[in-house]
């Protein structure tokens, strides 16, 4: 391993016409990166993946799962199509590792065996920004943030006036996507809010290959809407929230195959917020609430609820010297009946932070966290995060990291019945990075990073059954590189691409199941002429294993695949665009998860408006 990291650092370095997926200003902001308001990318040691609207649109999907899934360090293990559970994973860790917020608030199911978000059902309509925060951000986000931080910002007023933005999309397997968005933005307000609906006939989420040939729907439509308004100069206050509901099709059953089972889920998130600029601090009050309901057509239900109080502040101490600081309580609980049986619980947390951003000069850009968590059931646990970034020339960045993070048992770890644990502590883990990065000019760059992980006290289910979850002896490892670039060939060509090569083993040495050891994208966006663009990717995911489906269940191989996927733009008018996209072009038969099928070749066609 140490031969190809060494090799494929050096092409890194050398090969300028790879290509990332997003756009990469020297302005480009991250507001995740750090507890400040924004700081440019160049400036901050962590490795963060931005997303624009913009971005979005140009790359085409439909779904978030299937766009994440081809950014750097970032891999997808999906049951089926729109609506089955869809697992993205950063850098060989578990999505339980990963926290995920939408618009400021957490959406981690609270009633998950390991609680972790399904983006099987969110789409990209409404959407206005993505971040990806990579390595164990604890220190600046509590629990959960081990592999690293999902951040997904609903659209928001970007221009004065009041605008209306229409989306329509129409394609294979019965689909039907529409999305409606009105900004209004004024001296004093800004406001947006967005109607989404997805009709997706399906295909059977138990690959037809194994001759299964029920169509497993997905219905959904989602609201969600953000505002601000500036009650004094300093004083600002601001709302932000969604509510979903969505009824999808599922298989299963032992054996496995085609099964009659849906499942109906409602979720609903509110953010509010007031906001004071003050002469040396700004102060800044939330709350949180986050619930969700899902029932089953086998008669289980699950729901729970999450509440969330926190202060931020935020002081220049100097010119060269910012301090962030604060506190959040949550307050989460969950309800479930499954297979006769009822479980619930109940658990608190406080957390209190401060980071310090430090300049010392004009070339480096040092970040210090440290956060303490005191838990309801297993006391007090301390992170802590160091990063830098350091410009020895204007072009070049040298980044890294080291982080210290947790994960809190979940509520269902804890009292779920047989399985539940009250005596469970944290798991705890150990992130490294250091990167580079090369900057060509305008958008163009060139990228790589050594990332490195390690778990302990992982939390897992007993030897027995029924038996208490207990804590795995040893440290599972997760390692790898990152590549990404992009490149214009000339004013109207460019050149993007990414490749990540990841080891994930287990406490006894054995490799992760669903992490794909190489995942590989490379694509072109061109103007073919004039009010006429084209995209074209492909992803190649190779070494890749899994649960065997039958007694004992021993790991097994799935088949490397490379999907292409293109779409063709036309301007109709300077507010208008409409679009062809095909995906699957070579009608490529894959698996993510085993005994799970993936869409064949597919057709859709959509038009964008702007009034």
């Amino acid at each position: 391993m140490t031969r190809l990291l060494v090799t494929t650092a050096i092409l890194a370095a050398t090969a300028a016409p790879l290509a990332a997926q997003e756009v990469y200003d020297l302005d480009t902001i991250t507001v995740t990166a750090d507890l400040s308001d924004g700081t440019e990318t160049q400036r901050t040691g962590a490795t963060v993946e931005v997303t624009t609207r913009e971005d979005l649109e140009r790359a085409g999907d439909s779904s978030v799962a299937t766009y994440l899934s081809r950014q750097p360090g970032l891999s997808l293990a999906m049951t089926g199509g729109p609506g089955g559970t869809a697992d993205i994973r950063i850098r060989g860790l578990h999505q339980r590792y990963t926290s995920v917020l939408i618009d400021g608030i957490n959406v981690l199911d609270l009633s998950a065996t390991n609680p972790a978000f399904n983006f099987g059902t969110l789409t990209t309509g409404g959407i206005g920004r993505i971040e990806v925060l990579k390595g164990a951000q604890s220190a600046q986000y509590g629990s959960a943030a081990v592999g690293g931080v999902v951040s997904i910002n609903s659209r928001r007023a970007t221009e004065e006036g009041t605008h209306v933005y229409l989306e329509g999309e129409v394609g294979s397997y019965d689909s039907f996507d529409a999305n409606a968005t009105v900004t209004s933005k004024g001296e004093r307000h800004s406001f947006a809010v967005t109607l989404s609906r997805l009709e997706f006939g399906g295909f059977s989420a138990a690959d037809e290959e194994d001759g299964n040939t029920e169509e497993d729907s997905l219905s959904t439509v989602r609201l969600s809407f953000n505002g601000e308004y500036a009650l004094t100069e300093a004083l600002t206050i601001g709302l932000s929230g969604f509510s979903e509901k969505s009824e999808y099709d599922l298989d299963g059953g032992f054996p496995f195959g085609d099964t009659d089972d849906t499942i109906e889920n409602t979720s609903n998130g509110l953010r509010l917020f007031a906001r004071y600029e003050g002469a040396k601090v700004t102060h800044e009050l939330s709350a949180t609430s986050f619930d969700f309901d899902r029932e089953t057509s086998s008669g289980s239900t699950y729901a729970g609820e999450r509440k969330t109080l926190a202060y931020l502040g935020q002081a220049t101490l100097s010119p060269t010297m910012r301090l962030n600081f604060g506190f959040d309580y949550s307050d989460e609980s969950f309800a479930s009946f499954a297979f006769g049986t009822a479980a619930e619980g109940n658990v608190t947390n406080t957390g209190v932070f401060a980071e310090l951003n430090w300049s010392p000069t004009g070339q480096l850009d040092v970040v210090a966290a440290l956060r303490h968590d005191e838990h309801e059931e297993f006391g007090g646990y301390t992170s802590g995060r160091l990063a830098l970034a350091y410009r020895p020339q204007d072009d070049l960045i040298l980044r890294g990291s080291l982080a210290t993070g947790f994960r809190a048992p979940s509520l269902f770890e804890l009292y779920a019945p047989n399985s539940g644990n009250p005596d469970l502590t944290p798991e705890t883990s150990f992130s490294a990075e250091l990167g580079i990065e090369k900057r060509l000019g305008r958008e163009d760059f060139v990228k790589a990073t050594l990332f490195y992980s390690e778990v302990e006290d992982r939390i897992t289910f007993g030897p027995t059954f029924p038996s208490p979850n207990v804590q795995a002896e040893g440290t599972s490892i997760a390692r790898g590189i990152e590549l990404s670039g992009q490149k214009a060939l000339s004013d109207r060509v460019s050149l993007f691409g990414n490749y990540t090569y990841t080891e994930s083993e287990g406490e006894d040495g054995a490799r992760v199941l669903r992490v794909p050891r190489n995942n590989l994208v490379l694509g072109v966006d061109a103007e073919i002429a004039p009010r006429w663009t084209a995209r074209a990717e492909l992803q190649h995911v190779s070494d890749y294993l899994d649960v065997g489906a039958s007694f004992p269940y021993d790991p097994v191989r799935l088949d490397d695949y490379t999907l292409v996927n293109t779409m063709v733009t036309y301007d109709v008018s300077d507010s208008a665009e409409a679009y062809f996209r095909i995906e699957n072009i070579g009608d490529v038969e894959y698996q993510t998860v085993n005994g799970y099928g993936q869409s064949d070749r597919a057709f859709y066609v959509g038009l964008r408006a702007k009034f």
